[in-house]
Protein backbone atom coordinates (compact mmCIF):
# COMPACT_ATOMS: atom_id res chain seq x y z
CA UNK A 1 0.00 0.00 0.00
CA UNK A 2 3.04 2.25 1.41
CA UNK A 3 4.81 1.57 -1.93
CA UNK A 4 1.89 2.18 -4.34
CA UNK A 5 1.52 5.51 -2.78
CA UNK A 6 4.79 6.97 -2.84
CA UNK A 7 4.91 5.45 -6.21
CA UNK A 8 1.91 6.91 -7.28
CA UNK A 9 3.52 10.56 -5.53
CA UNK A 10 6.63 10.37 -7.42
CA UNK A 11 5.03 9.91 -10.92
CA UNK A 12 2.84 13.18 -9.91
CA UNK A 13 6.12 15.34 -9.34
CA UNK A 14 7.84 14.10 -12.31
CA UNK A 15 4.91 14.44 -15.03
CA UNK A 16 4.23 17.69 -12.87
CA UNK A 17 8.40 18.71 -13.65
CA UNK A 18 8.33 17.76 -17.29
CA UNK A 19 5.03 19.50 -18.06
CA UNK A 20 6.55 22.49 -15.85
CA UNK A 21 7.65 24.47 -19.09
CA UNK A 22 4.54 27.20 -19.56
CA UNK A 23 6.99 30.39 -20.01
CA UNK A 24 10.29 31.48 -21.10
CA UNK A 25 11.36 33.38 -17.89
CA UNK A 26 14.00 35.60 -17.83
CA UNK A 27 15.55 35.71 -14.22
CA UNK A 28 17.39 39.39 -13.35
CA UNK A 29 18.31 39.66 -9.72
CA UNK A 30 14.92 38.42 -7.91
CA UNK A 31 12.74 39.87 -10.33
CA UNK A 32 11.77 37.38 -12.93
CA UNK A 33 10.42 38.90 -16.49
CA UNK A 34 8.98 37.14 -19.16
CA UNK A 35 10.92 36.90 -22.65
CA UNK A 36 8.77 39.98 -24.07
CA UNK A 37 9.36 41.88 -21.10
CA UNK A 38 13.29 41.65 -21.27
CA UNK A 39 14.02 44.86 -23.34
CA UNK A 40 10.85 46.76 -21.82
CA UNK A 41 12.85 49.13 -19.75
CA UNK A 42 12.22 52.88 -19.86
CA UNK A 43 14.23 55.14 -22.29
CA UNK A 44 16.46 57.46 -20.80
CA UNK A 45 18.57 60.31 -22.77
CA UNK A 46 22.12 58.08 -22.09
CA UNK A 47 20.35 54.69 -23.96
CA UNK A 48 17.92 56.64 -26.64
CA UNK A 49 20.82 55.89 -29.12
CA UNK A 50 20.26 52.43 -29.23
CA UNK A 51 15.78 52.83 -29.50
CA UNK A 52 16.30 51.19 -33.26
CA UNK A 53 18.41 47.99 -31.81
CA UNK A 54 16.31 47.76 -29.22
CA UNK A 55 12.88 48.28 -31.00
CA UNK A 56 14.49 45.52 -34.05
CA UNK A 57 15.27 42.94 -30.88
CA UNK A 58 11.67 43.32 -29.38
CA UNK A 59 10.17 43.23 -33.01
CA UNK A 60 11.63 39.94 -33.51
CA UNK A 61 10.96 38.72 -30.01
CA UNK A 62 7.42 39.34 -30.04
CA UNK A 63 7.52 37.81 -33.56
CA UNK A 64 8.36 34.37 -32.18
CA UNK A 65 5.13 32.20 -31.13
CA UNK A 66 4.25 32.57 -27.12
CA UNK A 67 6.66 30.90 -25.61
CA UNK A 68 8.50 29.34 -28.43
CA UNK A 69 12.25 28.54 -27.23
CA UNK A 70 13.29 27.01 -29.99
CA UNK A 71 12.74 30.32 -31.79
CA UNK A 72 13.46 32.32 -28.69
CA UNK A 73 16.81 30.90 -28.82
CA UNK A 74 17.66 30.76 -32.37
CA UNK A 75 20.54 32.77 -33.53
CA UNK A 76 18.16 35.52 -35.00
CA UNK A 77 16.62 36.69 -31.97
CA UNK A 78 19.73 35.84 -29.69
CA UNK A 79 22.08 38.32 -32.28
CA UNK A 80 19.28 41.37 -31.96
CA UNK A 81 19.06 40.99 -28.01
CA UNK A 82 22.75 40.64 -27.70
CA UNK A 83 23.07 43.90 -30.44
CA UNK A 84 20.69 46.16 -28.15
CA UNK A 85 21.93 44.78 -24.33
CA UNK A 86 25.78 45.76 -25.80
CA UNK A 87 24.71 49.27 -27.05
CA UNK A 88 22.83 50.30 -24.04
CA UNK A 89 26.13 49.08 -21.73
CA UNK A 90 28.44 50.76 -23.81
CA UNK A 91 26.29 53.76 -24.03
CA UNK A 92 26.06 53.49 -19.77
CA UNK A 93 29.68 53.49 -19.51
CA UNK A 94 30.62 55.57 -21.75
CA UNK A 95 28.40 58.34 -20.21
CA UNK A 96 29.45 56.63 -16.42
CA UNK A 97 25.68 56.66 -15.43
CA UNK A 98 23.83 53.75 -13.95
CA UNK A 99 21.67 51.88 -15.46
CA UNK A 100 17.59 53.10 -15.65
CA UNK A 101 16.48 49.48 -14.94
CA UNK A 102 18.53 45.90 -14.21
CA UNK A 103 17.01 44.82 -17.75
CA UNK A 104 19.12 48.02 -19.42
CA UNK A 105 22.78 46.88 -20.90
CA UNK A 106 22.55 44.02 -18.20
CA UNK A 107 24.94 41.10 -18.37
CA UNK A 108 22.49 39.39 -15.42
CA UNK A 109 19.73 39.81 -18.64
CA UNK A 110 21.90 38.11 -21.23
CA UNK A 111 22.97 35.45 -18.74
CA UNK A 112 19.40 34.36 -17.73
CA UNK A 113 18.56 34.32 -21.48
CA UNK A 114 21.45 32.30 -22.14
CA UNK A 115 20.49 29.77 -19.19
CA UNK A 116 16.98 29.32 -20.07
CA UNK A 117 18.15 28.21 -23.69
CA UNK A 118 20.56 25.64 -21.86
CA UNK A 119 17.78 24.98 -19.32
CA UNK A 120 15.48 23.96 -22.73
CA UNK A 121 17.93 21.79 -24.07
CA UNK A 122 18.75 24.38 -26.99
CA UNK A 123 22.44 25.17 -27.15
CA UNK A 124 23.14 28.69 -28.30
CA UNK A 125 25.65 28.72 -31.59
CA UNK A 126 27.68 31.56 -29.71
CA UNK A 127 28.05 32.01 -25.95
CA UNK A 128 26.43 35.22 -24.79
CA UNK A 129 27.98 38.17 -22.78
CA UNK A 130 28.48 41.66 -22.61
CA UNK A 131 31.88 42.90 -23.50
CA UNK A 132 33.70 46.24 -22.09
CA UNK A 133 34.04 48.73 -25.00
CA UNK A 134 37.92 49.35 -26.30
CA UNK A 135 37.21 53.22 -24.64
CA UNK A 136 37.10 51.95 -21.33
CA UNK A 137 40.22 52.06 -19.31
CA UNK A 138 38.83 50.50 -16.26
CA UNK A 139 38.18 51.43 -12.75
CA UNK A 140 39.48 54.85 -11.13
CA UNK A 141 41.77 53.75 -8.52
CA UNK A 142 42.37 57.16 -6.46
CA UNK A 143 45.85 56.77 -5.17
CA UNK A 144 48.57 59.09 -2.87
CA UNK A 145 51.19 60.52 -4.57
CA UNK A 146 54.66 58.87 -3.60
CA UNK A 147 55.47 62.11 -0.73
CA UNK A 148 52.16 62.15 0.44
CA UNK A 149 52.61 58.87 1.27
CA UNK A 150 55.71 58.49 3.00
CA UNK A 151 53.85 61.22 5.09
CA UNK A 152 51.24 59.40 6.30
CA UNK A 153 53.52 55.90 6.48
CA UNK A 154 56.21 57.91 8.58
CA UNK A 155 53.53 59.69 10.64
CA UNK A 156 51.67 56.69 11.33
CA UNK A 157 55.12 54.46 12.26
CA UNK A 158 55.80 57.66 14.83
CA UNK A 159 51.89 57.87 16.25
CA UNK A 160 52.23 54.01 16.59
CA UNK A 161 55.66 53.69 18.21
CA UNK A 162 54.68 56.16 20.97
CA UNK A 163 51.55 54.52 21.82
CA UNK A 164 53.35 51.19 22.09
CA UNK A 165 56.33 52.99 24.58
CA UNK A 166 53.05 54.70 26.45
CA UNK A 167 51.70 51.40 26.97
CA UNK A 168 55.24 49.74 28.19
CA UNK A 169 55.78 52.71 30.70
CA UNK A 170 52.41 52.77 32.77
Amino acid sequence: MFSKLVSAALLTVLAGRALAFDSFNVTVGTTVFQAAEVLAFPSTPVIASCATQCQSAQTTITACATNDPTCLCAPATVGPLLTCEQCCFTALIAANKPAPDPRAGSNPAVTGWTANCKALNNTLATPMALTLPDSWDGPFVAVFPTAIGWVIAVTGGVLGSSLIYMLCNM
